[in-house]
């Protein structure tokens, strides 16, 4: 591959549900699946839909120590100075408009607790123009995962994240690690840190998740 260093921008449409590190390359790892196995219809919590023994590889070279702790070259999101956090929140409830018959005929649904009880869900989101990050990656084949990838973070299907478009253009530094200033740009492990968070997509798997020194 024709690795570079690069700078990743996405310009936005609205606000993204997401903590402040959202990684680039989980956007790019779930772009990838979903390319070699097509759209999942339904997920298993705490289950990966990857088949085991399958070779997902980014276009992203890979550092870190060697063996299981080691990551993709590739920054957290770094948000501008300008960006708004905020709450909202979405109504879970049943759609029982659909339901109708069954309601005029059938027992009176409870929505006030239990089983069909209708919820309102706090959401939490970060509001910025664009949102960036950098990496040593092969720009061609990145800009063919995120020609895909029209929202980023959570409740994409509810209009959370948009992009209106993506910028890849390539940076005079390698910031994919440490940024100016020596600031650190994304999780690294650390044996001696008591903070647990994972290295690499996918994030939540359980041997992902080490021991790491944080960016501030």
């Amino acid at each position: 591959m024709n690795f570079k260093q690069l700078r990743i921008r996405a310009y936005l449409r609205g606000g993204v549900i997401s903590d402040q590190f959202l990684p680039l390359d989980g956007i790019l790892y779930y772009q990838a699946v979903r390319k070699q196995f097509g759209a999942q219809d339904a997920t298993i919590p705490g289950a990966s839909t990857v088949p085991e023994g399958a070779n997902i590889n980014l276009p992203i070279i890979h550092a870190g120590p060697k063996g299981d702790a080691w990551f993709y070259a590739c920054s957290f999101a770094q948000w501008p100075a300008r960006l708004v956090e905020d709450s909202s929140f979405k109504v879970k409830s049943g759609d029982w408009l659909r339901e109708g018959e069954y309601l005029a005929s059938g027992p009176k649904i409870n929505t006030g607790s239990g089983k069909y009880k209708n919820y309102h869900i706090k959401l939490y989101y970060r509001h910025a123009i664009y949102v960036e990050w950098y990496c040593i990656g092969d720009p061609e084949e990145i800009k063919k995962l995120l020609d895909f990838c029209t929202h980023i973070g959570k409740n994409g299907g509810d209009g959370w994240g948009e992009v209106i478009r993506w910028e890849i253009q390539e940076w005079p530094e390698d910031w994919s690690i440490r940024g100016k200033d020596n600031k650190l740009m994304r999780a690294v492990p650390a044996k001696d840190s008591q903070f647990l968070y994972g290295i690499r997509p996918s994030y939540w798997l359980q041997k992902h998740i080490f021991p790491c020194k944080m960016p501030e």
